[in-house]
């Protein structure tokens, strides 16, 4: 069974690209392998990860700053710094933000959910300024 996994920053969506003539019981099945197999590797990855904590914490605290402090910030990079930022959520280096925050930083940064919440279209380039107005705002709330 091929599976199809995509990532933007290192966050991951994993999906099935077959669906035809197997059964639900059998994607969730092999989906739920594949995940478990991540869960694992990330894991051991910031096992490893601790082994260079002031590295970490820079890397984290760095994508924090330019999210907090950035007048532009593209799709792309909104990713990129919002992965950094979940992972220091999750292991406890940032303190100044929550996961709802992050989550929600996730949603609507995204260029459609982006214009939905500010009831307006945009060009890229003015979706670029906003998406880093939007993330201050969501932060300081």
């Amino acid at each position: 069974m091929e599976k199809e996994l995509q990532w933007h920053g290192d966050i991951y969506q994993i999906s099935n690209k077959q669906s035809l003539g197997i059964s639900e019981e059998e994607i969730i099945k092999n989906l739920k392998i594949i995940t478990d197999k991540v869960i694992e590797q990330e894991k051991l990855a910031r096992k490893i990860l601790t082994k260079k904590e002031i590295e970490l914490e820079d890397r984290v605290y760095r994508s924090y700053g330019i999210l907090v402090n950035s007048r532009k910030l593209s799709s792309e990079e909104c990713n990129n710094l919002l992965s950094d930022v979940k992972l220091g959520t999750d292991m406890g280096i940032i303190k100044e933000m929550n996961d709802l925050k992050v989550k929600k930083l996730q949603v609507y940064t995204k260029p459609a959910n982006l214009q939905k919440y500010l009831g307006q279209t945009l060009d890229s380039y003015d979706r670029d300024i906003k998406r880093a107005e939007v993330i201050k705002q969501i932060i300081s709330e």
